[in-house]
């Protein structure tokens, strides 16, 4: 191992504890905003499950029972997927035009 003077070793301590903290306070961040993203996917998802909820629930017959449907029946029109599949897929307009058009008497 190298041998350093005592005034190279009064600079490369404080240099290299900089340097650390610097990496510590990247990741930090990087992490903060990744979080941050990932918190905003959740709540427009949950924005998009209530929407659709809010439209099956009246012929559903209750909260619940919009649930069940939402989380498992398959959608033949949209390629035989649960409008939650499709929601996390980032389809939810292609679900509320499928909403729409049942509510206005099409076919499922």
């Amino acid at each position: 191992m190298p041998t350093f003077s005592p005034n190279t070793m009064a600079i490369i301590l404080p240099l290299s504890i900089l340097f650390a903290a610097l990496l510590l306070f990247g990741a930090g961040l990087v992490w903060a905003r990744f979080r941050d993203r990932q918190t905003q996917i959740c709540l427009q998802h949950e924005r998009h499950d209530q929407a659709i909820l809010d439209q099956i629930e009246p012929w559903a017959g209750s909260r619940a029972a919009a649930w069940a449907w939402y989380q498992t029946y398959p959608i033949a029109a949209l390629g035989g997927q649960a409008a939650e599949q499709l929601v996390a897929q980032g389809r939810t307009h292609d679900v509320m035009v499928y909403l729409d058009h049942i509510r206005q008497g099409g076919y499922a």
